[in-house]
């Protein structure tokens, strides 16, 4: 059934690849069959020019022979009927025995046979001129011999409807051994069509058999693994998207703290002061709100560096303006202030610069949640951050801490996998181990990059 597509067009269902398969091999076999059914009648021709011209040979001798001995005949005329007699049932030639004025005098009778389609003894039709053997004196006349076609061809034509029939039933029984045994080979693609179509409405637990020829074998052993592969990374997906909201939370949660700890009771005071400073100058004593007013500016330039420090925590505005070094310090200044009791040591390299900015910003992260996962939870007296660009081309940034604790281990936190998911994003490893004799973690992360030269610089802070 044809279908009226969009605009006018005719939409045609596409051919099966089982159809084309038995379709290529029949135009095949039947281009094979042209090809040696015209050789076969090419060499039948040559053979029917050969036996035709053998005959008249041979005839051209039979006559000879009978002329010799026809002077000695009493009845030249009695002998010359019988030698045209002679090649009655005669497949390939006639002979005619005619007076000196072309009047027929005896003819021969080949043998009769059903004659072939005129079109296909035309094909086979020969140049073969009548041979006329004129009679010995005093005799007159000729006798004539013509080749016959009609017999042989015919015969042809007998081997060519058998050659037809054997060819025919060899193309159809082919075909059907073709059908049968290519539908057998590709009966797995089913199962690939329907695995395919629930691949692509997301169910990626569909599985095909690993059967039929090699190509099909290794064919569905890539869709298993390729469904695998999804289905593995659709369940990352889902830990990543759960592992965002949880961030999102916890980035909430703290600034709601900073917000509630820092700057509400800043705003507080604001007010109070405020408030005392109206009232003061309703009352006309506007010079006793100068103290007011003064710290109304204290807090609301404590708030505005709180703001900035919030905002540098959510986007480093330094690491693009100033660099890495810069956005690192300005987060080491911030835990400093709230842990004064941790030493921080901070050695980066001098040329971060030449790092392109997504690797910046990968490893700006990475140290933010290092530090960040360090100070929460392992309670350390000191933190150490080194980055450093081997001469191999490659990154390498360590935090280490002397704390007691951490998400570590066999079932890390959401921080960690976070820190892992940007460093493969990166191309890089993160590897997390016990410090030297059990004391505090190292996170460690080897990031590719394309600098060539390490230049190391150390900055520390107690």
């Amino acid at each position: 059934m044809l279908a009226p597509a969009v605009g006018g067009a005719v939409k045609h269902r596409p051919m099966s690849l089982r159809l084309r398969v038995v379709l290529a091999i029949a135009l095949v076999l039947i281009a094979s069959s042209a090809v040696g059914a015209a050789l076969a009648g090419w060499q039948a021709k040559q053979v029917l020019h050969e036996e035709l011209t053998a005959a008249l040979a041979g005839g051209r001798q039979t006559a000879a022979g009978a002329f010799e001995d026809l002077p000695r005949s009493d009845d030249p005329g009695r002998d010359l009927r019988r030698l045209v007699r002679a090649f009655d049932g005669d497949r390939h030639l006639r002979a005619t025995l005619m007076d000196k004025g072309g009047a027929t005098l005896a003819v021969s009778h080949p043998i009769p046979v059903v004659p072939a389609p005129a079109w296909f003894a035309a094909a086979f039709q020969e140049n073969l001129a009548p041979v006329r053997l004129a009679l010995p004196a005093p005799q007159t006349g000729a006798i004539v011999l013509t080749p016959v076609f009609a017999n042989d061809v015919a015969a042809i034509w007998a081997e060519f409807i058998d050659l037809t029939g054997v060819l025919t039933a060899s193309f159809l029984l082919g075909s059907a051994l073709v059908w049968l045994s290519v539908g057998q080979a590709l009966r797995p693609l089913s199962s690939f069509s329907a695995a395919f179509v629930r691949i692509g409405s997301g169910d990626y637990g569909a599985k095909v058999r690993e059967e039929g020829p090699l190509e099909l074998v290794r064919l569905g052993r890539g869709v298993n693994q390729m469904a695998a592969r999804l289905a593995a990374m659709q369940a990352r997906n889902r830990g990543l998207e759960d592992q965002l909201l949880t961030l999102q939370d916890e980035e909430r949660a703290d600034l709601a703290r900073d917000l509630h700890d820092e700057i509400g009771p800043h705003l507080f005071a604001v007010n109070v002061d405020a408030a005392m400073a109206q009232r003061l100058i309703d009352a006309g004593r506007g010079e006793e709100a100068a103290p007011q007013m003064q710290s109304i500016q204290a807090a609301v330039a404590h708030m505005q560096a709180l703001v900035r420090d919030i905002l540098g925590r959510l986007r480093p505005t330094q690491l693009i303006e100033l660099g890495l070094g810069a956005a690192v310090a300005d987060l080491v200044a911030f835990w400093r202030a709230r842990h004064r009791d941790i030493a921080f040591e901070v050695r980066l390299a001098a040329d971060d610069e030449r790092i392109d900015e997504a690797l910046r910003e990968t490893l700006y992260r990475v140290i933010q949640e290092g530090l960040n996962n360090a100070v929460r939870h392992g309670r350390p007296s000191r933190i150490e951050v080194d980055l450093a660009i081997e001469a191999a081309g490659e990154v390498v940034l360590r935090i280490a801490d002397d704390g007691a604790g951490g998400e570590r281990g066999s079932d890390p936190g959401f921080g960690l996998i976070g820190m892992r998911e940007r460093v493969a994003a990166a191309g890089g490893e993160l590897t997390i181990a016990p410090g030297p004799a059990g004391g505090g973690w190292s996170l460690m992360a080897r990031i590719p990059t394309g600098v060539e030269t390490a230049a190391v610089a150390g900055a520390s802070a107690a």
